[in-house]
């Protein structure tokens, strides 16, 4: 029979929060739940063919689905992923969607407004909010999605914290203001209020902070990029922090894509990791006063910048948190590219390793090889080392004729133990008077020591050696010895002669350039020379 008119459906209506809450309804029957706004609908019996007496709920507009949602299984069916086939771990939506925390859902867009309270929002409540600070719950990832999140103060990141971009060039942090970028806070900071160093401990310091796949950018001539306060333990990883700086600029000294300041020599910034991290367009690119030890920057680009590290510039010896000045830091596998001044400087702090690095165009004020006015790696104390690293100013004034007249400046300056990466290869023909094979810096006293290996192609006449050269700039002499092993006919044992001898390349009067003189008389020679360098200051 058709219903030809509806004047009023009664439903039966009450409180579900008060008294028994929702009755039993009759088969079929609705229920309304006036102050929770939701909608039941009663089973019937189980006589009727009702799986089970009860009600059953309605989904309304006022329902949360997330928490009704509980049924969610990994690859439902597919893999066992409970203790027993018939007992599948279930989740509800709810949980399975929080396992990856947004900054969407904190509001963050990446289109290029002003995003420093929805990003410093984000961080407070996931790591050093109250209820949860301290406990695993905090120890979560804040993924940013690529985009262009622009700030205007700096970002404080406690300990814990891990902030995942979608990549470097992909997720962009830039900085307006002439704040720090990042700036590490320890742990006692709550939202809105964050400590200074002086509440820091061992226990609450900033540490095993993550931050990784995103670009840092700077828009000043006067800020930092990376502030570490007290930080240990942490992996900076796929990072681009870049700047403005432009070769010939005089830098400011607070521009610096990485500064590390300690609180004391026990709290302070120790085993940080720098990983494929390249740092651009900065005054400085590190920077340290303090006692920092054990960090570690491995395959990371320095390019274009006025200086690449400085330790110890402004280090008062003996003072809090400065009783030795940078030490047992490593720079290694990396790239220093277009440096103005020096690559790497160590005025304070021992131990310092720079390890199978390649340095190209530094020291040279912007220009070439030919303007060469600054070493590339300096200390001024003992104990630093520099191993297997690569310079492009030695293939330059070391061997190419174009250079001749240009004054050898030192690729390495002070009391370092050093040797260069890589052997050279020359052929040799006849040379009845000593003539330059190839040259050094002769710019400081110090020990060259020069390992050889000379073998003729057109006799038979082998010899294996280290030809020590001492230069002395107070009386600008060389002494030498050349001590050797030799292999083939005694005819030719001494027909090769080798020798270190100061020179002046441009005519100025001042002897700057070590040549490394062969002379050779066997009859149409044609020989393989090889050598490595080592230098003792």
């Amino acid at each position: 029979m058709a219903v030809v008119q509806i004047s009023k459906i009664q439903v039966r209506r009450g409180r579900k929060n008060t008294g028994s809450g929702i009755p039993q309804l009759a088969s079929g029957e609705f229920g309304w739940a006036v102050d929770s706004q939701e909608l039941y609908i009663g089973n019937g019996a189980v006589s009727e063919g009702s799986p089970a007496v009860g009600n059953t709920k309605v989904l309304t507009e006022n329902d949360n689905l997330f928490t009704l949602a509980d049924q969610y299984t990994y690859k439902a069916g597919e893999l066992q992923t409970g203790a027993t086939v018939s007992g599948p771990i279930k989740r509800t939506l709810q949980e399975r969607l929080d396992d990856i925390v947004s900054i969407r859902s904190f509001g963050g867009t990446g289109d290029g407004t002003d995003q420093t309270a929805v990003l410093q929002r984000a961080i407070d409540q996931l790591y050093i909010n109250t209820s949860t600070k301290g406990t695993t719950g905090s120890r979560v990832k804040l993924h940013l999605e690529a985009g262009t999140y622009v700030i205007s103060n700096s970002l404080k990141i406690p300990p814990h914290a891990s902030i995942i971009g979608a990549g470097a060039d992909k997720t962009i942090i830039k900085q307006t203001s002439d704040n720090p970028i990042i700036e590490t806070v320890n742990g006692t900071s709550t939202p809105g209020s964050y400590a200074d160093n002086s509440s820091t401990t061992s226990l609450n310091q900033a540490r095993r902070i993550t931050i990784e796949g995103i670009t840092l950018e700077s828009t000043t001539i006067n800020s930092n990029g990376l502030k570490l306060v007290d930080c240990k333990d942490s992996i900076f990883k796929d990072l681009i922090i870049k700047s403005t700086w432009t070769t010939g600029i005089t830098p400011s000294n607070n521009h610096i894509a990485v500064t590390m300041t300690n609180f004391s020599s026990v709290v302070g910034c120790f085993d940080n990791v720098f990983d494929h991290v390249e740092f651009q367009g900065w005054g400085y690119g590190i920077t340290s006063d303090y006692d920092v030890y054990e960090n570690t920057f491995s395959k990371c680009l320095f390019t274009d910048m006025a200086y690449g590290v400085h330790f110890g510039a402004n280090t008062n010896v003996g003072s809090q948190g400065q009783q030795t000045g940078p030490e047992q830091n490593t720079f290694e596998n990396s790239i220093f590219r277009n440096i103005d001044k020096n690559a790497i400087i160590w005025e304070t702090g021992s131990y310092n390793v720079s390890l199978n690095n390649k340095f190209i165009n530094i020291g040279n004020n912007g220009g070439t090889s030919s303007a060469a006015a600054y070493s590339i790696i300096k200390s001024f104390v003992a104990g630093n080392t520099s191993t297997n690293d690569w310079f492009s100013r030695t293939k330059d004034l070391s061997l190419d004729v174009a250079f001749d007249t240009i004054p050898y400046i030192s690729e390495i300056e002070g009391p370092i133990y050093s040797s260069y990466l890589t052997s050279t290869t020359l052929n040799t023909n006849q040379q009845n008077a000593f003539e330059t094979i190839f040259k050094l810096p002769g710019d400081f006293t110090r020990t060259y020591l020069i390992d050889y290996q000379y073998k003729s192609n057109q006799v038979d006449a082998m010899r294996q050696g280290t030809l020590e050269v001492i230069v002395n700039k107070s009386t600008n002499t060389v002494t030498y010895t050349d001590t050797y092993d030799y292999n083939g006919e005694d005819g030719f044992k001494d027909t090769l002669e080798l020798k270190g001898q100061l020179l002046d390349v441009n005519g100025d009067t001042i002897y700057d350039t070590v040549g490394i003189k062969m002379k050779n008389t066997v009859n149409s020679e044609d020989a393989n020379f090889t050598y490595k360098v080592k230098i003792k200051s």
